[in-house]
């Protein structure tokens, strides 16, 4: 007890920073934990999974794994002894840039765990661990669109709905049925609606079931390639490795806003 147990740095209630990095400042992130790797960038303001698998990672994850840089702790003391701290063989290390964060095992009676960064060690909160995703896959946005990719342009299957001067319209021979307030819950689907799982494999999805185009407030044109599946359909971003799947009744209405008029 003695030995593991830090002594204090000082008996007043002094706190000491774990790093003076800002969390909006740091660019890269790499996280290695039980043996499986990734690693997240940040691009054009937007984090991205850039391994092992390419992806638009989820941004409140992101930050609350960022969050461990406004960590304080009440103690502090030289890194001299990895094993007798479980910092020899960490099961979670972190890299914001260039700073490298290794987390240890917990320190007896306040368990609190302990986390060398550079040449010191710190008790934090063991919730900072916790936060950290146990998979790769686990870092990936499941939304189909990031909260700044704004559409005003969908095209598919030759029908093109378009947004103008604040409402949606669609362009086609049986668009007379299809109201503004209808396409606009529609365009909500795709903004809002959360894939049933992610899907990394996609050697079984080789028939391209639709192509959609859309374009977004800022210009940017993105493309979906939809592949059919059992029970539903994976619709894969172009430039991305990972598949979004929704269940046959969610990807209908996507891909349709007859069947969103019909339900």
């Amino acid at each position: 007890f003695l030995y593991l147990t830090p002594r204090f740095q000082s008996e007043s209630d002094e706190a000491y920073s774990v790093s003076l990095r800002k969390p909006e400042s740091v660019q890269t992130i790499r996280i290695v934990r039980h043996g499986q790797e990734a690693a997240l960038q940040r691009i054009a303001g937007i984090w991205h999974l850039v391994q092992p698998y390419s992806a638009r990672a989820d941004t409140a994850l992101v930050e609350k794994i960022l969050h461990v840089l406004s960590a304080n702790s009440r103690q502090r003391f030289p890194l001299k002894d990895p094993e007798g701290f479980s910092l020899d063989h960490p099961g979670i290390e972190l890299y914001f840039d260039n700073d490298h964060f290794v987390f240890g095992g917990l320190a007896p009676v306040t368990n609190e765990q302990y986390l060398a960064i550079n040449d010191h060690i710190y008790l934090v909160s063991p919730r900072y661990a916790i936060w950290i995703p146990a998979s790769p896959l686990d870092l990936v946005s499941a939304k189909l669109l990031a909260d700044n990719e704004i559409p005003v342009q969908f095209e598919l299957d030759g029908v093109v709905i378009r947004q103008q001067n604040g409402q949606w319209d669609a362009v086609s021979e049986n668009s007379g049925s299809l109201t503004h307030t209808l396409l606009e819950s529609w365009a909500n689907l795709w903004r809002f609606n959360q894939a049933t799982e992610l899907a990394t494999d996609l050697r079984d999805h080789s028939d391209i079931q639709t192509v959609i185009t859309i374009i977004l407030q800022d210009g940017r044109q993105i493309r979906i390639d939809v592949f059919k599946s059992n029970s539903g359909a994976v619709f894969l971003r172009s430039g991305e490795q990972v598949g979004y799947y929704f269940s046959d009744s969610v990807s209908r209405r996507l891909l349709s806003p007859y069947a969103v008029k019909a339900d």
